[in-house]
Parts: structure tokens; sequence; C-alpha cells
């Protein structure tokens, strides 16, 4: 039994393998240095509409800091700043908007052929308007649970410094150790979560939930291991001096695309895990699997 449940990490490692990871990462790590931005503003601006939009930004950009370094995340708000001066009337906001719209999309449309790809899903030759309008819908739904999680990030983090406050109190000495565990763990369940939600609703099949959770919750433990390792080989390097200016921008795309091979990899395991545990993925309507075969000719 344990000799099947580790060949599933064998099998996973395979299946990324024989996909061109280094192609499916670059590819993400391009698209996302031009949708990071839109898919930001796009948040703050509908989440804006409900919450204070100064606080929520201030979180927001402390979490990307924690993530990619405070050089990276000030280039972000820059480009931000750059899209916010653009839409200073109704019809180009209109634009703008709508621009912003298409741009997040296509993102998480590169995810989802990324997605169906390891899963050997495949769909019609020819995608019609119809099909391609529920693909994007789709990708706003889980940028919408993007701002859900990241609302319920925020929330935590209030009862975080109100526990934590409360526990220095009692126990001076054992806040620090507290503040470190809180944070690890309720980062962990975000991100978790953020991954069952694409695993889940953004490719063209449907794992089951508990495959879907399983699969994330290890990508999540690579996650956060590999954002530790990641920020000491990139930020503590000398790629500054290297690339000068740009340095922040390559370290952003070069964060994004290690982080990409951690993703698809657990993708890669949730499938592999789906066939280890009898709970094949479901293709959608419309969509197919498909098998590679060798054949001599």
């Amino acid at each position: 039994m344990s000799r099947d449940f580790f060949s599933t990490f064998r099998t996973a490692f395979r299946t990324l393998q024989s996909n061109d990871p280094l192609r499916l990462a670059g590819a993400t790590a391009f698209f996302a240095s031009f949708a990071l931005p839109p898919i930001l503003l796009i948040l703050l601006q509908v989440m804006g509409l409900l919450f204070d939009r100064k606080h929520l930004g201030k979180q927001l950009f402390q979490r990307l800091g924690e993530l990619v370094g405070t050089d990276s995340a000030e280039q972000v708000i820059v480009t931000l700043r750059g899209f916010r001066n653009l839409g200073k009337t109704w019809p180009v906001a209109t634009l703008l908007f709508i621009f912003l719209l298409f741009v997040a999309t296509t993102l998480l449309k590169v995810i989802r052929s990324s997605l169906n790809q390891l899963w050997q899903i495949r769909l019609p030759e020819r995608e019609g308007f119809v099909m391609s309008l529920m693909g994007r819908l789709r990708s706003l739904i889980v940028i919408g649970a993007a701002g859900i999680l990241l609302l319920a990030s925020v929330l935590t983090e209030s009862a975080h410094a109100f526990v934590g406050s409360y526990i220095h109190d009692l126990f001076p000495n054992a806040d620090l150790i507290f503040n470190e565990v809180f944070g690890q763990l309720v980062s962990l369940c975000i991100v978790t979560a953020w991954f069952a939600v694409l695993f889940r609703y953004l490719p063209d099949a449907r794992p089951d939930w508990k495959v879907a959770f399983s699969g994330a919750f290890l990508t999540g433990i690579l996650f956060g291991i590999g954002k530790f390792a990641l920020r000491r080989l990139l930020y503590g390097g000398n790629i500054g001096i290297l690339y000068g200016a740009s340095a922040s921008a390559v370290l952003l795309m070069l964060f994004i695309f290690y982080s990409s091979i951690i993703f698809y990899y657990g993708a890669a395991f949730t499938k592999a895990w789906s066939e280890f545990k009898q709970r094949p993925i479901q293709p959608l309507r419309n969509a197919t699997f498909y098998e590679l075969a060798d054949v001599e000719v």
C-alpha cells in the first residue's frame, strides 16, 4: 500500500517531465508578468465597492511583498498607478476595464490549456464562441474566488492581531512563536483553497473535491517550501547587480516561473492521485480524454 502511495509521486513527476514543464512554466511566467497588475486592479476595484480600498490594497501588497520581494511589489504598484492614470474619464475607464478583463482571463486561459495538457483533456479543434465565452467566464469566477480568499486573509489578519496581543499579555515570550506558526498555517490554508479552486474549476475536467484538495494540499506544502528556498536563492543573490534597473521585473518572472513548475507538478500529482484512489477526473461536456502512443512505421 505504501509503495503504491509513493509511486504516485513518481508517476506525477514522469507526467510533468513528459509535458515539457519548462515551456509550460515559461509561458505562464510571461503572461503573468502582464496579467498580474490587471488582476490585482480588478480585485481592488471590485472589492473596494464593499470594503475599504486602501486597507485592502495595503494588505494585498504586503502579501505580495512577502512573496516576491519589496522591489518587485513596488514595480507592480507603479504599473497599477499607470493604469489608474489612464482611466480618468468614463469611456476610457470602461474600455480599460474590458481590456484588463481580457488580459487577466488570457493568463488563466493559458493555465487552463496547460492543465488540460497535463490531464490529457482535448477540446474540439475549433472552439466556438460560446465555449470560448464560457471558458473566460470560468476564469472570472476563479478571479472572484481569489477576491474572496483575499478578504478571508484580511479578516484572519485582524483576528490574528487580536489573539496575538492577548497571548502577548499572558505569555510575553510565546507571541513570536504563535505569530510564526499561525501565519504559516493561515498561508497554507489559503493557498490550498486557491489551488483547489484552480484544479476544480479552471480546466475542462472535474476532479473529485477530495482529490482536488489532496492535490492542492501537497501543492501548498511544496509552494511554502519553494517560497522560502526561492527567496533565499533569488533575492539573496546578485541578480540586482547583473540586471540593474530591470532586476525587479526579472525577479518577479523568475519567481512565477519556478512557482509554476511547483503548481504544474501539483496538477500532475492530482491526476495520479485520482487514478490511485480510483476516482477518475471527469471531462466536461464537449471535452474528451486522449492518450499518446508510440507508433512504429
